[in-house]
């Protein structure tokens, strides 16, 4: 048997907030690890607020779900979908909260879409989510192969009449978002 994480994340394009509305399953242990890392980082860095362009403190004080959202899932509008700074990025997030449900707990956050200049809004195309990749990384596997496909992330896009739904492993980091017309 080879060790496997999976997440589920299901996605809805609210076109009255311009906003993608985010419900995130992981496990409880998942969670705690991403919330210890995250605390971590912001203790590490000082900084619980993202800076503005002119280099200010923004008055938005991150959450460590933000900061966990920020730093291992992107969303953008082209194939390569680049990793953002996670600092900048967190700040898209919008914490909304969570529920346990049994060994695993949901996250529901609004992730704010960037406005581009000609100021029309569309949901991202992409989405690259690097969750477990470390972990993929640094597990020892029976009989001392490399790291494989060791975690899943499930995306479900919603509201299609058939659930529409893309995975993303180590090897393929990004995946396309198709959204109901």
């Amino acid at each position: 048997m080879h060790p496997t994480q999976e997440t589920l994340c299901e996605l809805q394009w609210n076109p009255e907030t311009e906003r993608i509305e985010i419900a995130f399953r992981l496990s409880l242990a998942d969670e705690e690890r991403l919330i210890k890392e995250a605390n971590s980082t912001l203790s590490k860095s000082g900084e619980h607020s993202p800076e503005t362009a002119t280099g200010e403190k923004s008055r938005v004080d991150l959450k460590p779900q933000q900061l966990a959202f920020g730093r291992h899932m992107t969303f953008a509008n082209d194939d390569a979908c680049l990793p953002a700074p996670k600092l900048e990025n967190a700040a898209k997030y919008r914490w909304v909260g969570r529920r346990e449900e049994g060994i695993h707990v949901w996250w529901f956050a609004e992730y704010e879409v960037s406005k581009p200049k000609d100021g029309k809004v569309v949901p991202p195309s992409h989405v690259r989510c690097d969750l477990f990749v470390d972990t993929a990384r640094n597990t020892v596997h029976p009989g001392g192969h490399g790291p494989h496909d060791a975690f899943q992330n499930t995306f479900v896009i919603l509201g299609h009449p058939v659930p529409v739904s893309a995975v993303i492993t180590p090897r393929e980091p990004v995946a396309e978002l198709k959204w109901p017309d």
